[in-house]
């Protein structure tokens, strides 16, 4: 409706203009024409009367020219007529109604023509014939003819011009009124509640608008956008169920690999206390025991049993595949708990593995625990494979303020940052830029798979963080992810 509104006005407008513009070149058209009609006949007025008037000055001198002028004034009802002297003051009856200043420059025995408004508002236009009579005196024969009817006219053509604007008006109104809300109207804001639709994802309710004109052709156009976009959305959705489905058992069978290399680990761990469990039953079944040592068996055989209960819970935890739960939980438990289920690992690489949570104690973030336990451990086991020798790895949690590099504002953010670092062999500066591509490794055939440090990223970037990696060959390398703080309520 308002866009109807705004082009009727402009319509108005350019209307208004040009029948402005029409009505005032028709009244300086018809004054024109008037002024022409009048000095023409001022003109024909002054041949006839030239010869006889200069013979009455001759003959009977200025007396005779006077009584020869009021007899051509009697004569002439529509146009007056006077002899009047140019060298008068203007209080003198035979001063001329034109200004001094304007008949100053008149040249002799030509006709000039001025229209002039006198002082009770009365238009006349008055033409002047000068005369050189001989004397030394400046006269002039003043023809005056009255404007009535040309500002009669003038009135006439404005109050037309002004009742047709009055009539456009009111011809614009009824347009809106009846024509511009059915025919623009309803049919933009048809379109526009398709817009609103389309950007609250309703892509399958198509736009109906009457007619065979652009605005029905802008709908049909929408309609077959909406159904692009609808069928472009769904393979979009379908690809990326599939994309997340294959990151999912990427990361499953990573997980299942770590756990294949802790099993080895975990058989000489649980072999220890078996060993116990079994010892202890043998005195038990033997008899030879006390009471007070058959309950003192009993309990260790109890709490060897919870021991192993613990780690086998560990590991079927771990390696168990569930969909991502990003929750709040303690940063430093996660640490923990991916240390001690690395435990067994890093006793068997004669590792060390030294913790530092920097002012972390209770610190949440909104994480899947399972994942970043997925992510400690990747991070963990490619330190311990850092070189062949027994490696010294520091793992550090802090606090710290840090942009993340697709950030388009550059803001910094509060966020929480986790290094592994060990003394390794490093990574050589062709090979660092590609270590989170997928597939890429430097291990030899059937020692990996380069898929490893991949789905480390992948895990962090979807948490909303970011990692760096810095290394110097034969010194070490440097892990770390960042993870943005939730605001605390």
């Amino acid at each position: 409706m308002k866009l109807t509104l705004k082009i009727i006005l402009l319509f108005l407008v350019v209307s208004c203009g040009l029948i402005g513009v029409s009505g005032y070149l028709s009244v300086q058209r018809e004054i024109a024409f008037f002024e022409e009609e009048m000095t023409a006949r001022h003109g024909r007025l002054v041949a006839a009367v030239e010869p006889m008037l200069l013979d009455a000055w001759r003959s009977a001198g200025p007396g005779g020219l006077l009584r020869f002028v009021a007899n051509i004034e009697g004569d002439e009802r529509q146009v007056r007529i006077r002899w009047v002297w140019l060298d008068v003051s203007a209080a003198d009856l035979a001063s001329p109604v034109a200004s001094q200043a304007a008949l100053a420059k008149i040249p002799m025995g030509q006709l000039s023509s001025i229209a002039v408004r006198t002082a009770d508002g009365a238009g006349l236009y008055c033409s002047y014939f000068p005369f050189e009579l001989g004397d030394g005196r400046r006269g002039a024969l003043e023809m005056a003819e009255s404007l009535a009817r040309r500002d009669q006219y003038t009135r006439n053509t404005i109050q037309r011009t002004a009742a047709l604007l009055v009539a456009m008006l009111l011809a614009a109104l009824l347009l809106v009124a009846i024509f511009g809300l059915r025919l623009i109207g309803q049919p933009l804001q048809a379109l526009l509640l398709k817009t609103q639709q389309i950007a609250e994802g309703d892509l399958r309710t198509p736009v109906i608008v009457p007619g065979s004109d652009e605005l029905a052709t802008l709908a049909t156009a929408l309609n077959e956008m909406s159904e692009k976009l609808d069928s472009s959305q769904k393979a979009i959705l379908k690809e990326s169920s599939q994309r997340i489905e294959a990151m999912e058992q990427l990361r499953h069978g990573d997980r299942l690999r770590t756990v294949g290399r802790l099993a080895s680990g975990l058989a000489h761990e649980l072999g220890t206390p078996l060993n116990v469990v079994s010892g202890r039953a043998g005195l038990i079944l033997g008899g030879k025991l006390s009471g007070e040592d058959v309950l003192q068996s009993a309990q260790t055989i109890k709490s060897e049993a919870t021991r192993m209960t613990t780690i086998v819970q560990q590991l079927l935890n771990f390696a168990r595949r569930s969909p991502p739960n990003r929750v709040p939980c303690h940063l430093n438990t996660v640490i923990d708990q991916t240390v001690s289920l690395m435990e067994s690992m890093v006793r068997k690489k004669d590792a060390v593995v030294q913790v530092e949570l920097q002012s972390t104690a209770d610190v949440m973030v909104q994480a899947d625990a399972a994942q970043l336990q997925q992510v400690l451990s990747n991070l963990l086991m490619n330190s311990m494979l850092a070189k062949d020798a027994p490696v010294h790895i520091l793992i550090r949690a802090e606090q710290c303020s840090g942009t993340h590099p697709d950030s388009a504002d550059r803001r910094s953010i509060k966020c929480v940052k986790v290094s592994v670092i060990d003394d390794g062999d490093g990574i050589s500066e062709a090979n660092l830029p590609h270590v989170f591509e997928p597939f890429f490794t430097t291990r030899d055939v059937g020692q990996g798979t380069g898929l490893g440090l991949s789905i480390v990223h992948g895990i962090i970037a979807e948490h909303g963080g970011w990692m760096s990696v810095q290394s110097t060959p034969g010194k070490g390398t440097t892990f770390a992810f960042l993870l943005p703080l939730e605001e605390q309520s």
